[in-house]
Parts: structure tokens; C-alpha cells; sequence
């Protein structure tokens, strides 16, 4: 019977002719087990990275758009200079379009007293607490607030006595009183209940911010109203602001919803999950790519006999190929099954770290299975890609070449001697014994340390310049006051010696527009605006007397040095040119000198003042001095605000080091799956030690010896990739939230070394493990067979 028949040819074509391929592909796929499972695991934890950040940023937005729809989050926060006649507001309001409804508010600073300490605190009235049409309250514990002595706090300050049941002592200026806490409730007003208000960045601190009957507020503090909430039709927040902003009284400030520091902070959590996750899958996945690609060439080549057999019977290199190219489809179906689970499985990790950060809210999981998907045609795609190049390479061999190739084995020799054993000898020869992919496994493994390392980068690159940037500020207090004053009364207030600058200043929120965008803004009006801070200049220069504005700011709108600018307060406007761009982390800013800024606010008066103290040290004594004062609304002191950086980063420190520790495991999955192709290449070897009698100990002290070499290389390597992938990282998050430089001190590169060193050499245990079950009879069988 000929085997090579046009009719046998075809019907092998057809049908039998793919079993015995299809056989010893799934065949090798057994027996190369642990190599597939460490290729397995590299794809998995690409693709779990990918899908974590898509899911955990669909997360973060759904979570938050399902709080402010449960709440009914104002659309715009409208906070005027001082007390308003409640009629009037309400007359206007019935007379401009587009307000759907509304809510009139009493919002002070005062101070909350507890065990001898002053903790400051914000007191809102309102008329009734379980009112949901607007600004909803969702009640915690305990019960909505019903008389005048009775009020509910935001959660979160029970650790300082704010709990359900206690009796508070609250001060406004120089009133005091006690309000019995009737309940704690959760708002996404107060997410965050920063002591540093006009922050962009959530700045966690203990503040109070407490809810009790309007009218009781209003005889305490002898005001009004100051302060409209604003639901709209149709996303009219700017036309209603500019209609009512044509006879309300003087505003300080107007807040978006969109700009609200809560949903701010919300959507710099899902930006930053969307992009650098899937940014860190894209690294490992190029890792697990060269993995594959390394392990695949490898083992095409040593069967390109058998593939040229298997051409010469007729069949076809599109069968050959599709018969290798399952088992590239077999990792890639395992490699994203593992990953969807790893990637829930991050997702839950990382919302667990989150979400006292997010302030405790509810995690709303949206049904949206596109994240897993793209995962998963991102794993097949890289894997098959990388497979599918060598097996292109050989088959497209003929098939003379295909059977004349014969496997190297290459052995270098050293042509004198050292004084080390045989066996320690043996493993510094097979570490270099293949140059080529020595050099490439060493760059898989150092790019896989350096993005583990690269956390180490960020974090302590982000908090030195967050620190940096703080001390800037060369002011010890700032004094806000409500209502404003004449500069002239500020000495009469501010009786304070022993200090070395008294400097007033006028503060606004508003918009500003220009190079195509709108922005939200804080406007700083002073005449000597350039001493409250050692400013760093991106570009330009100083010059109050056109503008400065901050960089952040700058990057959103797109403008820079020269370009004009509209910057809106209330009814007010002000047309400028951009004199310079100044870094500053914590504000969207626009600084102006009082001629400049006159068509904005009154020259002739002052919203505060910022003082710098011979002493330092004394602050909170002079803050509590200061606080007492009649007029004065709320003083900051400048310690608060790097305690409150300190905090925010500490809270971010858990999440930090999951990631390296996660990144470190994934570097160790790399490094044993790149060793163990080296070690199963040299089973005959392995084989022939046990024959020659040489002690176990003895190829074990020659593993860990080229381990050990590829780990060091490998971790010194993983430094300047840490600072490489540090510097893409930083940029992405200056998109996303700030700028701030990279640097590495010498401590952080032993950090890296270190641990990175520690993991590949776990890596040992794969390859050690793999010596220790050679069948040693029949690998000697086998390979003598050829």
C-alpha cells in the first residue's frame, strides 16, 4: 500500500493526517507542563493587569455616578461673600429659567472642642435633613437631626468623640454652644473632609462638618443665607450662574459639579486605574511575548526533523502549522481563564484598599463584561503572535533543510583555569553557555524588576516633590474673613506681634476660559501675591500685573505665556494675558496684583490675610487666638496641610506596596520561566551527573550559581528600567493628576536590588525541582536513540 498516494494523501489531508501531529503537539504540551504553566501564569497576570484597569476604572465611575444620582448631587454650589436675604434669593431664583429645584443653606466655619483640643469645622443649616430632592443625606447610624439643639455629623470623626448619642461643643467666632449628635450620615458633599477646602487634591484631616436646624443656626450667628444649591434642565449651569449672577449679592465662590473635589477626586481614580494598568499589562505582556517566543523557537527548531518528516508524507505547512498554533491557542484559553480570575481578584484587592480612601462609599460593580473581553482577545492575540513567528520560520523551510537540521548544543570553554569545584565551574559555563538568549532573559527578567521598582519611584519621586512643593508656601497661618473688610481695619484685627509679614489678600472662585476650554479657578488678588510663596517657574515670568497661573491649570486649558485669557467671577470679568506658569500641586490658580484684579474685587477690601510668625512653633496657639476673633471665619495653619499630605500618601502606601510585591511575584514567574527552558534543554546533562556519582548538592550549588549570576544582572538591570518606567509612569500621571519629577536616591536602588534579587532566586525552585524528577534512564534512552 503506498502511503503517498494522490487518494491516501488526500483523505490524510482530510481527515487522519492532523491526529498524529495534533498528538505530539499535546503530547509535548505534557510533558513540558511546569514550562507551560509558568508561560500560562505571565499571560495570565498580563491580562489580569489589562482587565483591572479597564474594570476598576468602569468601577470608580460607576460607583460614583450611582452616589450622586442616589443623592441628588447639586449641579452647582453657589457661595456668596456674606449673609443674604433668604426672600430675595427665593424671588430671583422664581424668576430665572432652567432651575429645576433648589436649596438655601447657612454654611459657616467654626471650631469643634474635644479634651482640650480645637479641630475646625464646617456648620451647615438646613431646613429639613431628610429632604432627598436635592442634596440627599443618607443616615449612617442613628436618626435625622428634629430641634435646635440636635444636629447629625458626617461619619467619620467618631474617633475624636463625633459619634451618635454625644454632645459636641461647637464655637463660631467668639459664640460657643453644644448640639447633641442625633445620628452620622454620609454625603458626597463631604467625601472628603478636607481642613483645606480650595485643594485639588483630597487633602484627609479631622474636620467636622455638621448638619443642624437652619433656623437655630441663624439666631446663633445672627445671618441669613449664604449659600444656593442648584439642580438645572438640560446642563444649564453656566447660564443659570450668569442670569443669577446679574443681581445676586457678591460671590465667592461657584462650584461645578464636575468640579467638585469629590468627583474630581473620583475621576483621577478611574483615569489613573484606566490608563496605568493597562499600561503595566502592555510591559508584562511584552515579557510574557519574548517568554513565549523563546520557548517556542526553541522547541520548534528541536522538532524540525519531525516537521520535515511530516512534510515529506504530504501534508500541508498550513496543517503543521495550525496543529502548533493549538497549542499557542491551548496557553492563551488557560493563560485569560486565570487571568479573568486574577483580575476579579485584583479588582476586589484594589477596591479594598480604595475605599476608605473613597470615603467609604458603596462599590457599585457595573454589568460590563467588554473589560474581560478585551482581555481576552489581547491574550490570544500575543500569544498567538508569538508563536505563530517561529513556526512560520521553520516551516517555511524545505524540506531537505528541514531534515539535514540538526540541535546545537553549544559548550564554551575557558582556556585557563579557576580555582573553583567542577560543579561551580558548570554553572557559570551554562549561564553564558548561549550568549544570545542569556542576554535577552536577563532583559525580560531586569524589565520586569525595573516596573516593580518603578513604584518605589513614584511614590517616593511623588511625596518629596508633594513635600517640596508645601514648604514653598513661606506662610504660617491664613486668616479668612466673613464677611470681607476694609484693608484699612485688618491691623484693628489682626493685633498680633512678633510676626514677620501681614499680608492681605482677596480670594475669588470662578471660571476661567482660553485656549479652547473652560476651567474652575481660585483667584489670589494681592499686591505683594509673589512673597506668600517661592514660586518655581515652568515658563515665563512673574507678573502679577498680567497673571500667573499654575501649571495644572495651564496643561488643561492649553494655554501658556502670551495667550489671552477670560476669568469670570459671579457677574465679573477680567481679560489678561498669561505672564507665567508656576508649578503648585494643591491649587488651579490664577494670581493677580490688586490694580490687575480690580474689575474683579474691590481693591479697598480683604477676604483674609496670610501671616508668617518670627516662631514657627507657636502657630496653633496664635491659630486658637485668631479663631476667636469676631469676623474671622476659619484659620489654616500650614502644618495641617503637609499632616493632611502626610495621611493621604500614608493611606496610598497599602496599595503601593501590593503592587510591588504583585509586580516582584510576576518578575519571579518570568525569571523561573525563562530558566527553566535553559534547564530542560540540559536534562542529558543533568543525567549524566547522576551517573558520574557527582552529589546532589553539587548541581544544586551549579544552578543557584547561574541563577544567582542572572540575578544580579538581572536586578542591577532593574534599576535604571525602574527610573525608565518611573519617567513614562510620571508623565502619564501628570494627564491624570500632577506633574512632578523623577528622582532615585541610593537607598531606593538598594531597595530594588535587594528585592528583586530575593525574588529571582526563588525563582531556583522551579528549575531545582525539575532536576530532581529527571528519569535518568530514560533520558540517557531517549537521547541516545536521537
Amino acid at each position: 500500500m503506498s502511503y503517498i498516494s494522490g487518494t491516501e494523501s488526500s483523505t490524510t489531508e482530510e481527515g487522519d493526517v492532523l491526529k498524529p501531529v495534533t498528538k505530539s503537539v499535546l503530547r509535548k504540551l505534557r510533558r513540558m507542563k511546569w514550562r507551560a504553566l509558568a508561560m500560562i501564569m505571565v499571560v495570565a497576570l498580563a491580562s489580569a493587569m489589562l482587565m483591572t484597569g479597564l474594570y476598576s476604572g468602569l468601577i470608580f465611575d460607576h460607583s460614583i455616578d450611582a452616589f450622586i444620582e442616589e443623592t441628588n448631587f447639586p449641579d452647582v454650589f453657589i457661595e456668596l461673600s456674606g449673609s443674604a436675604n433668604r426672600s430675595d434669593i427665593e424671588d430671583l431664583i422664581s424668576r430665572t429659567d432652567w432651575i429645576e429645584t433648589y436649596e438655601l443653606r447657612l454654611k459657616l466655619d467654626g471650631r469643634y472642642l474635644h479634651e482640650g483640643k480645637t479641630y475646625p469645622a464646617v456648620i451647615i443649616g438646613r431646613d429639613d435633613p431628610r429632604r432627598d430632592d436635592i442634596s440627599k443625606l443618607l443616615l449612617k447610624d442613628g436618626e435625622f437631626f428634629a430641634g435646635p439643639d440636635s444636629g447629625c455629623a458626617v461619619a467619620g470623626m467618631e474617633h475624636i468623640g463625633v459619634k451618635t448619642g454625644s454632645t459636641a461643643h461647637f464655637s463660631i467666632g467668639s459664640s460657643s454652644f453644644e448640639i447633641n449628635i442625633s445620628g452620622t450620615v454620609q454625603t458626597p458633599e463631604y467625601i472628603f473632609a478636607s481642613s483645606v477646602p480650595d485643594s485639588t487634591l483630597p487633602l484627609p484631616g479631622d474636620m467636622v462638618v455638621l448638619y443642624m436646624n437652619l433656623s437655630a443656626l441663624r439666631d446663633l450667628s445672627g445671618m441669613d443665607v449664604n449659600e444656593i444649591l442648584l439642580i438645572d434642565h438640560d446642563g444649564k449651569d453656566e447660564e443659570v450662574v450668569s442670569e443669577l449672577g446679574k443681581e445676586l449679592p457678591p460671590v465667592s465662590r461657584v462650584i461645578y459639579q464636575k468640579s467638585h473635589p469629590s468627583v474630581v477626586f473620583m475621576k483621577i481614580g478611574a483615569g489613573k486605574m484606566r490608563n496605568m494598568f493597562p499600561l503595566f499589562s502592555l510591559i508584562f505582556m511584552l515579557v510574557g511575548i519574548i517568554s513565549i517566543f523563546m520557548t517556542f523557537y526553541k522547541m520548534v527548531m528541536n522538532d524540525s526533523r519531525f516537521i520535515g518528516i511530516l512534510m515529506s508524507l504530504g501534508y500541508s505547512r498550513a496543517r503543521i502549522i495550525a496543529s502548533y498554533m493549538s497549542f499557542g491557542g491551548i496557553l492563551a484559553l488557560l493563560g485569560s481563564i486565570l487571568g479573568i480570575v486574577l483580575g476579579l481578584l485584583f479588582t476586589q484587592g484594589i477596591m479594598y484598599y480604595t475605599i476608605a480612601m473613597m470615603g467609604d462609599i458603596k462599590v457599585a460593580y457595573p454589568p460590563d463584561i467588554m473589560p474581560f473581553i478585551i482581555g481576552i482577545f489581547y491574550s490570544l492575540g500575543s500569544v498567538m503572535i508569538s508563536v505563530g513567528i517561529p513556526i512560520i520560520l521553520v516551516t517555511g523551510k524545505s524540506v531537505r533543510e528541514a531534515l539535514e537540521h540538526k540541535p546545537s548544543i553549544r559548550v564554551a570553554t575557558i582556556p585557563f583555569s579557576l580555582p573553583i569545584s567542577r560543579t561551580s565551574l558548570m554553572g557559570i559555563r551554562n549561564t553564558f553557555r548561549n550568549p544570545g538568549r542569556t542576554l535577552l532573559t536577563i532583559l525580560v527578567i531586569g524589565m520586569s524588576v525595573g516596573v516593580a521598582g518603578s513604584w518605589i519611584v513614584l511614590s517616593d519621586s511623588a511625596w518629596s516633590y508633594m513635600t517640596e512643593q508645601v514648604n514653598q508656601d513661606t506662610w504660617d497661618l491664613r486668616v479668612d474673613f466673613a464677611p470681607e473688610i476694609s484693608r484699612d481695619n485688618v491691623s484693628s484685627v489682626i493685633d498680633m506681634e512678633n510676626t514677620d509679614y501681614v499680608i492681605p489678600f482677596t480670594y475669588r472662585a470662578g471660571q476661567v476660559t482660553g485656549g479652547g476650554g473652560s476651567e474652575s479657578t481660585f483667584v489670589v488678588i494681592s499686591d505683594r501675591v509673589l512673597e506668600i510663596r517661592d514660586f518655581e517657574i515652568e515658563s515665563g515670568e512673574l507678573d502679577p500685573s498680567r497673571s500667573v497661573i499654575t501649571n495644572k491649570l495651564a496643561s488643561e486649558l492649553g494655554v501658556g505665556p502670551g495667550d489671552r485669557i477670560t476669568i469670570t467671577v459671579g457677574s465679573r470679568t477680567l481679560e489678561t494675558t498669561v505672564g507665567g506658569v508656576v508649578y503648585d500641586i494643591l491649587m488651579h490658580a490664577v494670581y493677580l496684583d490688586s490694580s490687575t484684579g480690580s474689575s474683579l474685587a474691590s481693591p479697598d477690601m480683604t477676604s483674609g490675610v496670610f501671616i508668617k510668625l518670627e516662631d514657627r512653633g507657636t502657630a496653633r496657639e496664635q491659630a486658637v487666638y485668631l479663631d476667636g476673633k469676631d469676623g474671622v471665619s476659619r484659620v489654616t495653619v500650614q502644618d495641617d496641610i503637609i499632616r493632611s499630605m502626610d495621611e493621604t500618601f500614608g493611606q496610598a502606601m497599602g496599595l503601593l506596596y501590593f503592587f510591588f510585591i504583585t509586580c516582584l511575584i510576576i518578575s519571579m514567574v518570568v525569571a523561573a520561566s525563562a530558566i527553566i527552558i535553559s534547564t530542560m534543554e540540559r536534562d542529558m546533562e543533568f543525567a549524566t551527573l547522576d551517573t558520574l556519582g557527582v552529589p546532589r548538592s553539587g548541581v544544586v550549588l551549579s544552578m543557584l550559581l547561574e541563577i544567582g549570576i542572572i540575578g544580579i544582572l538581572s536586578a542591577i538591570l532593574g534599576v535604571p528600567f525602574s527610573l525608565l518606567f518611573g519617567k513614562l509612569f510620571a508623565i502619564m500621571m501628570e494627564e491624570i493628576l500632577y506633574y512632578f519629577p523623577i528622582n532615585v536616591a541610593f537607598a531606593q536602588m538598594m531597595i530594588i536590588f535587594s528585592f528583586g534579587l530575593a525574588f529571582v532566586l526563588l525563582s531556583a525552585l522551579f528549575p531545582l525541582r525539575y532536576t530532581r524528577k529527571i528519569d535518568v534512564e530514560r533520558t540517557i534512552r531517549e537521547r541516545t536513540a536521537g
